[in-house]
């Protein structure tokens, strides 16, 4: 991704890194306001504790899978953007084509879970859903910036995440069972 991270550039880091995640933050709210808005449209609130039901099973049953079928488009964003803009515009629209989940694989089913909900739960709360999976999915982004120490490169995430692959399939199946029985007791009015 080409940022120097010299101390006389740790703001322009930190600025950079910030733009990623509000552009991954209205990514996410886009979609998840889409969602909703379609949901609503086809008249699925009706049906949310059900397809919260049928999606947490499907989702679960993928992550014991040892052949997962991943979700969103298999592309990454577009790297012909490192030639033609500065840092600021570029991780800004990097963030908003990854916020929004559907630019890249997603290798964690509770995704389902996300989606299903959207679509049950109206335009503002699947735009703050939306808003919310955007940004914290960024969030890895500001690692580099944590720490003296051991400090990473944003060119390194790549290299550093799958050692993390294990505990986040955990969080995975453990988000599935409990969030998805949370929204589905919540959804019982």
């Amino acid at each position: 991704m080409g940022l120097a991270l010299g101390r006389e550039r740790i703001w322009r880091a930190v600025l950079v890194s910030v733009l990623h995640i509000v552009g991954a933050a209205l990514g996410g709210a886009v979609v998840g306001g889409l969602l909703g808005w379609l949901g609503s449209l086809l008249s699925l609130p009706v049906w949310r504790s059900e397809l919260i039901i049928a999606a947490a099973i499907f989702a679960l049953w993928q992550s014991l899978s040892r052949h997962p079928t991943t979700l969103g488009l298999h592309r990454q964003v577009p790297r012909v953007w490192e030639r033609t803009m500065s840092p600021e515009p570029r991780f800004f629209l990097w963030g908003v084509l990854l916020g929004s989940g559907i630019a890249t694989v997603i290798p964690y089913s509770a995704f389902l879970i996300l989606l299903t909900t959207q679509l049950t739960s109206g335009i503002i709360l699947g735009c703050v859903s939306g808003a919310l999976f955007g940004g914290t999915r960024e969030a890895v982004a500001l690692l580099p910036l944590l720490g003296k120490r051991n400090r990473l490169h944003p060119e390194d995430l790549p290299r550093f995440l799958p050692s993390l692959k294990t505990r986040v399939q955990q969080l995975n199946i453990l988000w599935i069972l409990i969030g998805s029985a949370l929204l589905v007791l919540t959804s019982w009015h």
